[in-house]
């Protein structure tokens, strides 16, 4: 297979500081591993019955306050988290076996990481925009009261938000790599290159995509046996730190082969 998934699983292992740099990142992890668990118990709250949900909405308030507390600090964490994994596929483009990036130059790591999810959420509103004319459109239907014209309505709307979010998908992997490729904002919106990952070697676009999809998956697999017990609960950030850095070689070894990128080169990232 063009990309080497045995040194994507094992290439953080190779840095001598790897215990370090793992725990730090496994902590950044922490905010996300909850937010799953509080997930899993909220689809366990939604099957109590009403009578057995009375006993705890005096804790309502509080649960609203410590939701929106954990709320921030996840959006902080997870800014700083995407600054590193941005820098870790951005060395790794160029230098393929460098070890990972140190916990340094933490105002850098979070002006990368704004910047990546400041443009994603750029794409998202477009996106939601594009969607919103379908959906008045589908009110509209609705308001006339036609149940075959709901209905056709109804599958064109599954239909049609399928296509979008496949379209987001392609469009914001794609636009993460360009910005990868030298960490400028106005690479997010580089459409030249944009188009070259995913029409240049579009079968070995797809596989990418495929394979991250697949590890995505395994890692929940993983992390919902985890909550299964008090000792694998604690092991979940650093499931969701490994799964992160696995994907971020995937990444730097498809942008490497699909712009020829080699060791060389390493100067042309800084122009």
């Amino acid at each position: 297979m063009f990309l080497n998934i045995d040194n994507a699983i094992s290439y953080m292992f190779k840095d001598k500081d790897c215990k370090k740099k793992l725990i730090i990142g496994s902590l950044f992890m922490v905010c996300v591993a909850v937010m799953n668990i509080l997930n899993y118990a909220l689809r366990y709250i939604s099957d109590l019955k009403s009578e057995q949900l009375k006993q705890y909405i005096h804790l309502l308030p509080h649960a609203l306050i410590a939701g929106f507390v954990l709320l921030i600090i996840c959006i902080v964490l997870g800014i700083f988290s995407s600054g590193y994994f941005a820098r870790n596929i951005n060395l790794r483009i160029f230098r393929p076996d460098a070890p990972l990036p140190d916990w340094t130059g933490w105002a850098d790591m979070f002006w990368l990481g704004l910047k990546s999810n400041i443009a994603i959420c750029i794409y998202c509103i477009v996106l939601f925009i594009i969607w919103m004319a379908p959906l008045i459109f589908f009110c509209i239907t609705i308001h006339v009261q036609n149940k075959a014209a709901i209905i056709l309505s109804l599958i064109f709307m599954t239909f049609l938000a399928l296509i979008i979010f496949i379209f987001a998908v392609v469009l914001i992997s794609s636009s993460s790599l360009a910005f990868c490729t030298n960490l400028k904002f106005a690479s997010f919106f580089n459409f030249s290159l944009i188009k070259k990952f995913i029409t240049k070697n579009f079968f070995e676009y797809f596989i990418y995509l495929l394979l991250i999809f697949a590890i995505t998956i395994m890692a929940n697999i993983v992390n919902f046996i985890l909550t299964l017990t008090i000792v694998g609960i604690l092991a979940i950030p650093f499931v969701l730190f490994y799964q992160f850095l696995i994907i971020n070689d995937l990444a730097a070894q498809f942008i490497r082969r699909t712009l020829k990128i080699n060791e060389k080169t390493q100067e042309q990232n800084n122009e």
